[in-house]
């Protein structure tokens, strides 16, 4: 009986072992001091931007006006959704002075009724 001239299994085993035993971790990245609060601000402000048009999260939302009317508001949101929003005597609209009307774009921050609306403590025109 004659062997094939394959590799035979005990070498490429033993080979891959210590290939496995001399590779090193990548080295892990890390922040240099006094920027992780500046990063730390970058990243809560893409998500918000990413998350706030798909009403992800509860205490903001970001569309375009289609109603405005004192203290009654309403946007549309992606996926042919409109919410409902209502403001208050405190809440404060950003930059100060403008006149919400609709077409523009705003960024709420609020809460959330059980109902679906939102009240509104802070708008943003964008």
């Amino acid at each position: 009986m004659s062997r094939s001239s394959g590799m035979n299994p005990r070498v490429v085993a033993a080979t891959a072992a210590v290939l496995l035993l001399g590779a090193t971790p990548a080295p892990t990245p890390t922040i240099p001091p006094g920027v992780g609060g500046l990063v730390n601000t970058i990243i809560r402000k893409v998500t918000g931007d990413i998350t706030a048009p798909l009403n992800v999260d509860p205490n903001h939302v970001r569309g375009t006006v289609t109603y405005f009317r004192r203290f009654d508001l309403q946007i549309a949101m992606p996926l042919q959704t409109y919410k409902q929003i209502r403001l208050h005597q405190g809440t404060i609209i950003n930059p100060r002075g403008a006149t919400i009307a609709p077409g523009q774009t705003v960024d709420v921050r609020g809460t959330t009724n059980p109902d679906g609306s939102f009240n509104a403590d802070e708008i943003t025109i964008l």
